[in-house]
């Protein structure tokens, strides 16, 4: 069994070479026709001559916009790593108006909204809004077990 490897083998070469001749050629033939007079007579079967400079500004333009423009636009507002605002949603965490810019500027605004109180163990305190809200309780996950075949199969197709 032949190895599976990167290198040129005689059936990738024939096909390469192919290709290169086919591209070439087809390349000589666009110049051609982008440089040659229309007066020959083959105008009314080939394109508009302005299709031989729109189409490559077309494919260099969308490839500098997809290559340098966007991921420039992404990094321009993309947050500092040491901001906190790659951290922490500012507009959800503090209320409009204040604003901070380092950690324990929120932590000391926390710790002075919080009540000091102990809520009881039926209610929760919300951080957001600052509430007391009725804890959700759910039956406990039941634990896990060996499951026999026999029982799965007497539990389903019987």
């Amino acid at each position: 069994m032949p190895e599976h490897t990167p290198a040129p083998t005689p059936h990738r070469a024939i096909y390469g070479f192919a290709f290169y001749i086919l591209f070439t050629v087809l390349f000589f033939v666009y110049v051609a026709w982008a440089f040659l007079p229309v007066e020959l007579g083959l105008h009314s079967y080939l394109p508009d001559k302005y299709f031989a400079v729109f189409v490559p500004v077309l494919i260099m333009v969308c490839a500098f916009f997809a290559v340098i423009i966007y991921p420039a636009i992404n990094l321009s507002l993309t947050p500092n790593i040491d901001s906190i605002a790659s951290v922490v949603d500012l507009k959800l965490v503090l209320p409009k108006g204040s604003e901070f810019t380092s950690w324990s500027q929120l932590q000391n605004q926390r710790s002075e909204t919080t009540p000091k109180r102990n809520p009881s163990p039926t209610t929760t305190l919300c951080n957001m809004c600052k509430t007391e809200h009725v804890a959700k309780t759910r039956s406990p996950i039941p634990p896990l077990r060996f499951l026999d075949l026999q029982e799965i199969n007497a539990t389903y197709y019987n």
